[in-house]
């Protein structure tokens, strides 16, 4: 029986479009896998070498996954020679096989082209990354509350810039980080700015827990710690392009980004990990702070 399938005519052509066809749905997947949300984040972590903190793929993961249908294609050509020409030699075989090739390989060329790649897949170093560009849409509306129970929206930021980022109370990783670096913001520029961090755990973050971390951090009455439902908690990182992944220990992977708002609520810089010097945010920030129209 397995012989007698094995050497069906049709066994080759069949393998050689099914390499074809995973091949052009794996494309996609890394094509489309890092807006899709968070299990595909995981997925592309795992299996592609995707990097959410530097945005990128890493090299050799990424070439791996475009060699495997060539060459298994090429594998079934040595053991079925003679069967694949046979097919080809047909009107439509050949137009099976053009248009099958044509679905991996088009995107797999656009892949190439315009994906971003690292040949670690660390985040690039300080002097790689260019200074965000100033940015004029409006920040995503929202309605959460903060630490202290108060209602807070984003009309209700308005009128001072806003620096916002992402953490969430239990991190043991890069969240200590990022709000040290905001804290060095506020100490540059006590007055004039708000600093607001949004729980990426807003069913563990009540307002009481996100009180107690943020006496543990030392913040001050500039700072919101945000939480509320994890459904509109969800859609402003997912408007502000943050992704979180929650892991098997609960600990949550998520991106490392810091927002600037300017005075009517535009975003308007946002850098992504944590490589930016701490200078530029600097910067940035006192030229929103100078601007005084726009309210």
């Amino acid at each position: 029986m397995v012989t007698r399938l094995l050497t069906h005519p049709r066994v080759a052509p069949a393998l050689v479009l099914g390499a074809l066809g995973w091949g052009a749905l794996t494309v996609g997947l890394l094509l489309a896998g890092p807006g899709l949300g968070a299990w595909a984040d995981t997925l592309l972590v795992a299996c592609f070498g995707w990097s959410a903190e530097a945005r990128r793929y890493r090299l050799d993961a990424l070439l791996l996954a475009l060699l495997q249908p060539p060459l298994f294609v090429a594998t079934v050509g040595l053991f079925y020679g003679d069967e694949l020409r046979a097919w080809l030699h047909t009107r439509a075989g050949r137009l099976a096989a053009a248009v099958g090739a044509a679905l991996f390989l088009g995107p797999a060329a656009w892949l190439l082209l315009h994906v971003e790649v690292t040949a670690t897949g660390l985040p690039p170093a300080a002097a790689a990354l260019a200074a965000p560009i100033r940015q004029g849409a409006p920040g995503p509306a929202f309605s959460l509350v903060d630490h202290r129970g108060t209602p807070v929206s984003a009309d209700s930021l308005r009128g001072r810039p806003v620096v916002l980022t992402f953490v969430y109370a239990s991190c043991h990783g890069t969240c200590p980080a990022l709000v040290a670096r905001l804290r060095a913001l506020e100490a540059r520029y006590p007055a004039p700015a708000r600093f607001v961090a949004v729980t990426l755990d807003p069913e563990r973050d009540t307002p009481e827990a996100l009180a107690a971390q943020a006496a543990r951090w030392g913040l001050g009455p500039a700072w919101h710690l945000l939480t509320g439902d994890p459904a509109a908690v969800q859609r402003l990182a997912a408007a502000h392009g943050v992704h979180a992944v929650r892991l098997p220990d609960g600990e949550i992977a998520h991106d490392n980004v810091v927002i600037l708002l300017d005075r009517a609520g535009r975003v308007a810089f946002t850098y992504r990990g944590l490589a930016h010097p701490q200078a530029r945010l600097a910067t940035a920030l006192g030229q929103l702070i100078d601007e005084r129209g726009g309210t």
